[in-house]
């Protein structure tokens, strides 16, 4: 692995035949072969922008997990006020990651930035480890330390403030942790928890927007729970629910405390959260046009929320109303297209302008632009590193 800071850490993409990328199909993405018909949702108005500036027309950078078993590492982007990107370097995370293939940790958020945008915090799941960084003016990180993540096989990370929780899904476990002011992490003594009886195939965790509740996704038992946090920061007993659709896996949350929640049939659901922790679907299930819908993201404005449609290469983008409340943007709902092959997995996005997705088939970047009604136009893609490799993750700024 390369961690100079004066060498591109990017291997050529190779090519490859359409053959081969078809046996590539994400293992997490065919849990539920049965797709929905869309649900019959009105046009409804959208939230309001809630900040003039987001930060978007400023330089930034965009960051993927190498998820190497030989050694784990951080691979980050420069990004300019026009989105575009140019490799800085590959960062050593001291720990392991799992090795090849697309989606192997079958999770969302396995590098994650705090809201300041000076940490980043990434899982390394072959040596049960989490690594934390400081984030430079530059984009470029500096290693802050390794931790055990407190459980077996880390694939998930939530953060709010100063407090970070990790989901380890090979034992069903979640431990907290504080972040210290050099990005360091603190093990919080006696926060371990093990999820509910029947947990399986957990695959997301993150915090509401006020920091009340963690709430994690379980493909394979088809559930989400939520865990009230407590004052001291440990969590209390989960609010277990049955989720709408089938396998439902990544999901983001609105400043509202809305889940909206992928279903691997390809669809979506959004749902209310009450007091208690109990969720409550909003909109059902509604069709993302597409196969393998499996991660997802809302812009920082709420408007709108887009899903990766791994299986068909595509990105749907919905309207997001102040009820929660979902509508396709476009009537296939296949609002951007991430090309032949591309088997886009997980994604982020930079205020109101940018999009960007890990198409872990090509070994590649998307990047897309926002309009101002939620439409999406491609960008070149940007090399990140070998097909199929096992990149994982993404985090942008």
């Amino acid at each position: 692995m390369n961690t100079s800071r004066g060498i591109p850490p990017i291997p050529p993409v190779a090519s490859w035949t359409s053959l081969l990328l078809v046996s590539l199909t994400i293992a997490a993405c065919n849990d539920a072969p049965v797709e929905p018909s869309a649900s019959t949702v009105p046009s409804r108005s959208v939230a309001a922008s809630v900040s003039k500036d987001d930060g978007s027309s400023r330089p930034g950078a965009v960051y993927t997990l190498t998820n190497a078993a030989g050694g784990n590492g951080v691979i980050a982007f420069h990004r300019a006020p026009d989105g575009a990107l140019t490799p800085i370097a590959t960062f050593a995370t001291g720990g392991r990651g799992t090795g090849g293939g697309v989606d192997p940790l079958e999770s969302q958020y396995a590098v994650v930035l705090n809201e300041s945008h000076d940490a980043l915090f990434a899982v390394d799941a072959g040596s049960d480890q989490l690594s934390s960084f400081r984030v430079g003016s530059d984009g470029a990180l500096a290693l802050a330390g390794t931790v055990p993540s407190g459980g077996k096989r880390p694939i998930s990370i939530a953060v709010h403030d100063n407090l970070l929780y990790a989901l380890n899904t090979g034992d069903n476990t979640v431990s907290g942790f504080r972040v210290t002011g050099a990005a360091q992490l603190v093990a919080l003594p006696g926060s371990t928890r093990s999820l509910a009886t029947g947990a399986s195939g957990a695959a997301a965790i993150r915090f509401t927007s006020d920091g009340r509740f963690v709430i994690v996704t379980e493909r394979l038992s088809n559930r989400l729970e939520v865990l009230p946090v407590r004052h001291d920061g440990r969590l209390g007993a989960p609010v277990v629910t049955a989720a709408n659709g089938s396998a439902s896996f990544g999901f983001d949350i609105t400043t509202r405390n809305q889940p909206i929640v992928s279903e691997t049939q390809g669809s979506l659901t959004s749902y209310a959260l009450a007091s208690g922790g109990g969720l409550t679907p909003i909109t059902a299930s509604i069709s993302t046009g597409g196969a393998a819908a499996c991660w997802v993201t809302i812009t920082s404005d709420g408007r709108f929320a887009y899903a990766t449609n791994a299986g068909s290469n595509t990105v749907a983008g919905f309207s997001v109303d102040e009820g929660g409340h979902l509508a396709a943007l476009t009537p296939d709902a296949a609002t951007g297209d991430a090309g032949a092959g591309a088997s886009p997995i997980d994604l982020d996005h930079v205020g109101t302008r940018f999009l960007y997705a890990l198409e872990a088939g090509t070994g590649t970047i998307a990047t897309f632009a926002i309009d101002s009604g939620g439409k999406l136009a491609a960008r070149p893609d940007t090399p990140a590193g070998a097909p199929a490799s096992g990149l994982q993750g993404i985090a942008a700024f």
